[in-house]
């Protein structure tokens, strides 16, 4: 992952946790003791933000800081949604595969006792 995506992913992130707060970009800029046009820039990725600004902003919003830099569907690419997407149809067709040869074992094995 590169730097704009996580920054993408960041400013996404924090603008998605401030409206489930229920609260303005004042409200956050003065709970986290930051001025409202930095809090503006962070979240039209104009501007990054410090460990410490991460620690300031996730205290405001009452979550851990690194939920700000977790990929989510409304962060992440439509490709690399797609490619999520593949990937559990193949985890979930490996898991039901494995099942069926475990039980069809298992059926075998009871059967000749």
């Amino acid at each position: 992952m590169d730097s704009p995506e996580l920054q993408h992913i960041f400013s996404t992130n924090l603008k998605n946790a401030r409206n489930r707060a229920h609260i303005s970009q004042l409200k956050l800029a003065e709970k986290a003791d930051l001025s409202v046009g930095y809090i503006c820039d962070l979240e039209n990725e104009r501007r990054w933000g410090t460990p410490e600004t991460f620690a300031r902003l996730a205290n405001a919003l009452d979550i851990s800081a690194y939920e700000l830099l977790l990929p989510t569907s409304a962060t992440i690419s439509k490709e690399a949604l797609s490619q999520q997407k593949t990937v559990t149809k193949l985890q979930t067709a490996l898991h039901d595969a494995v099942n069926k040869a475990i039980t069809d074992t298992l059926v075998q094995v009871l059967a000749t006792n």
